[in-house]
């Protein structure tokens, strides 16, 4: 009876064995379908050691080996670092864990044990945390500012008032300059131009009030230098302060103060040499003008294809509506 209980013992250990739960070695992994356990780094070195090619199945070999690290290692970003280690060490990293090429179900081979072809592998679910509730809050911030972008009962949808205007910040688009004025006209409007300081002002303050980050493209640009910077309705730009906004230039350069009615120009403070400059530079970025968020919404030059938010005034001298 005891050799009978024996023999049953043996069975039972022998399962375990094959099923991949007691190689000896933590370098080892069980064959799939021998009775052995073969050392991890014979996983795709040319020779089938366990006699049914599954640990050279091209599939595995092609995710076992890469160009990064040499065969049996994988590279790993982690904490911001990155380094070549063994796959058994890349999939065992967690909090945080590795970042890399490698495919997930070589973890999941490593974990259960046994080597197996790939594609009979499920790929494990992501880690990842889940950005919902950074998109909900996001939304929440959306709505927050609606009625100060797209929405007021004074002026037509997609309008919002500013002063004695109805305009439409449309912060959650990214588009050239052309597009932009497109866009605003297809909303019944233009590109806004500024009358004068206490106009621009005002749109300023409601652009900072309302919490935009976003830059925005205005109806300014030079077409060409012989009529030099214009609103789209061929009114000239008022040039400098307070307008533009200054830039840092990596050299310094002086500046001339002129007298035209003693015909005279000379350097400034006798030639100190200054490294900011106040837009449109003299070689313009670009020829289209944007009230920019990293300038404080002062305004630049800049290249007419980047990607900005329209920033549009409805034409229909009906609005505001008076309520």
């Amino acid at each position: 009876m005891m050799g009978v209980r024996f023999q049953g013992f043996l069975v039972l250990l022998l399962c375990n064995y094959v099923a991949g739960e007691m190689c000896p070695d933590e370098e080892e992994i069980a064959c799939m379908n021998q009775d052995k356990c073969i050392p991890l780094r014979y996983i795709c070195d040319e020779d089938d050691d366990c006699n049914d090619d599954n640990d050279e199945d091209d599939e595995l070999c092609q995710a076992w080996s890469n160009d990064d690290c040499e065969r049996g290692s994988a590279m790993c970003q982690r904490l911001g670092n990155s380094f070549c280690t063994s796959i058994v060490s890349y999939c065992d990293y967690q909090d945080p864990p590795c970042e890399g090429n490698l495919d997930p179900r070589i973890c999941v081979m490593i974990k259960n044990n046994t080597v197996a072809p790939l594609h009979t592998i499920r790929p494990p679910l992501s880690n990842k945390k889940s950005n919902l509730n950074d998109s909900l809050e996001l939304a929440d911030e959306f709505n927050a500012v609606m009625n100060s972008t797209f929405s007021h009962p004074q002026c037509p949808t997609m309008y919002t008032l500013v002063g004695d205007q109805c305009l439409s910040l449309f912060f959650v688009g990214s588009v050239s300059w052309g597009e932009a004025q497109a866009f605003c006209q297809v909303l019944g409007g233009d590109l806004i131009t500024f009358k004068n300081i206490s106009h621009y002002a005002a749109v300023v303050s409601h652009l900072r009030n309302s919490q935009m980050t976003a830059d925005f493209w205005v109806g300014g640009r030079m077409v060409d230098e012989s009529q030099g910077w214009t609103w789209i309705d061929s009114v000239p730009m008022e040039l400098g302060s307070p307008f533009w906004a200054v830039r840092y230039i990596e050299e310094c350069k002086t500046r001339n103060v002129t007298y035209p009615e003693l015909n005279i120009t000379r350097e400034a403070n006798v030639g100190t040499c200054y490294s900011y400059q106040q837009a449109p530079q003299e070689h313009p970025v670009g020829n289209c003008v944007a009230a920019s968020y990293e300038h404080y919404y002062y305004m630049i030059d800049s290249d007419c294809l980047e990607k900005k938010s329209p920033l549009c005034v409805y034409a229909d001298d009906d609005y505001p509506d008076e309520q």
